[in-house]
């Protein structure tokens, strides 16, 4: 198996519900903030990211 194969592996495994995410999101901020969808997007991507580090430890 190549370590690119692996990596996509770990992705497919590691990913996360988009909709859990943004509201665990809002739920953290004041009401009145609002996140572009880019920055939820990028967030959610680290977070999946920090999940696959973790596992490949």
């Amino acid at each position: 198996m190549e370590p690119t194969d692996i990596v996509e592996k770990l992705k497919e495994d590691a990913s996360l519900p988009k909709a859990t995410m943004t509201k665990i999101i809002k739920e953290m901020l004041p009401p009145d903030v609002r996140v572009a969808r880019d920055a939820q997007d990028l967030l959610i991507e680290c977070c999946v990211g920090e999940k696959i580090v973790k596992k490949s430890m």
